[in-house]
């Protein structure tokens, strides 16, 4: 009788068990984070910043969010980006695009910011999965040439590397209808923000010359802000799916935008 007492208590346990995690999975969270700019403008959905000599054009879609861009040289002359007196501005921190260090050491040295996945390219696809880490040892360019009416593709550090910014979820939801499937409707929910009140402002700041030994330089600084955040299950998030094979699934993603990111929140567990 006792053993048969213990094993029913036992098989009781297992199940609690069990429920507790499904239920912390079905109730994972994904924050999209919508950005605006100071002095870029939207060209094609992505924020493009235009001079008679360069466009850059942004893409923050990742998780985490990461500053990719490229930079088209427009003039009839190669164009020189100096890494060493640019920077990567986080919330008025400045991390350096260049350190005179190995890259493995480089990924250490800013922590949890130094992004370690792929390069992403504006434009190009950009999925919702998670990013390969590189081991490659290689020592980082100090200085960049850009030949005529060529591109020149970067991507280097997360915009929310750590922590993901909490929103008061008591504010009234939003309904988001499937455009497919107009009766089927979820909900989230959403604040919003100006420059002044916004937890995150970023900016990209690049030193360009005419001359890879060049003194003296033309600044570009792009300055980004978040505008609004978005909270809401992951199921919404990812929306229908539309493809799927041994290695890959593909979701409509309905928020993904160049101009936006996301952070997926961890379950949090309690047995």
């Amino acid at each position: 009788m006792t053993i048969k007492l213990l094993t029913i208590r036992f098989k009781t346990r297992i199940l609690v068990l069990s429920t507790t995690v499904l239920l912390a999975f079905g109730c994972a969270k994904i924050q999209v984070y919508d950005t605006s700019a100071t002095n870029s403008e939207l060209n094609n959905s992505f924020w493009v910043f235009e001079s008679d000599t360069v466009m850059i054009t942004y893409e923050f879609w990742a998780n985490k969010g990461v500053m990719s861009f490229s930079v088209y040289n427009k003039a009839n002359k190669p164009i020189y980006i100096d890494w060493k007196n640019s920077s990567f501005i986080h919330d008025y921190n400045k991390m350096n695009y260049w350190v005179d260090e190995e890259f493995s050491t480089l990924q250490s040295f800013y922590g949890g910011y130094y992004y370690k996945g792929p390069l992403l390219k504006p434009g190009y696809a950009v999925t919702a999965g998670t990013q390969t880490s590189s081991s490659k040892t290689v020592k980082p360019e100090r200085v960049t040439f850009i030949p005529p009416k060529s591109y020149y593709y970067r991507t280097q550090f997360y915009l929310v590397p750590n922590n993901y910014f909490p929103i008061n979820t008591k504010v009234a939801s939003i309904r988001y209808a499937d455009e497919d499937k107009p009766k089927k409707s979820n909900s989230f929910q959403e604040v919003n923000y100006d420059y002044r009140t916004s937890p995150l402002k970023f900016r990209n700041y690049l030193a360009f010359s005419f001359s890879e030994s060049a003194q003296t330089f033309f600044f570009v600084d792009n300055e980004f802000y978040v505008s609004s955040i978005k909270q809401m299950k992951k199921s919404l998030f990812r929306g229908r799916l539309t493809n799927r094979d041994t290695y890959n699934e593909e979701y409509t993603l309905p928020f993904r935008r160049p101009t936006s990111f996301f952070f997926e929140i961890a379950p949090e567990y309690s047995y």
